[in-house]
């Protein structure tokens, strides 16, 4: 995790792989942008609130999941980032 007056980047390494927080969300969640961080706040808590929300409700596979089950999720936001268009 990076902090400097907010919460910022926040990326997850397992057996070598990285995974960021937005790419894991969209793994677990099937769509973009869905889950509760980063959010916008005055508050620099609530990124921090934001992102225990988002690990309490979706996170179970890198809290307590196997290696194999997180990395699967890597192996997912590969692929969702392969399937969608960007633009010209």
């Amino acid at each position: 995790m990076h902090f400097r007056y907010s919460l910022g980047l926040v990326q997850y390494h397992v057996n070598g792989a990285t995974i960021s927080h937005e790419d894991y969300m969209w793994s677990v969640l099937g769509k973009r942008w869905s889950s509760h961080y980063p959010g916008f706040s005055d508050d620099p808590l609530d990124g921090f609130r934001r992102l225990r929300q988002d690990l309490e409700e979706h996170g179970q596979d890198f809290l307590v999941g196997s290696d194999s089950e997180f990395l699967k999720h890597v192996g997912r936001s590969v692929a969702l980032k392969r399937g969608t268009p960007r633009l010209p």
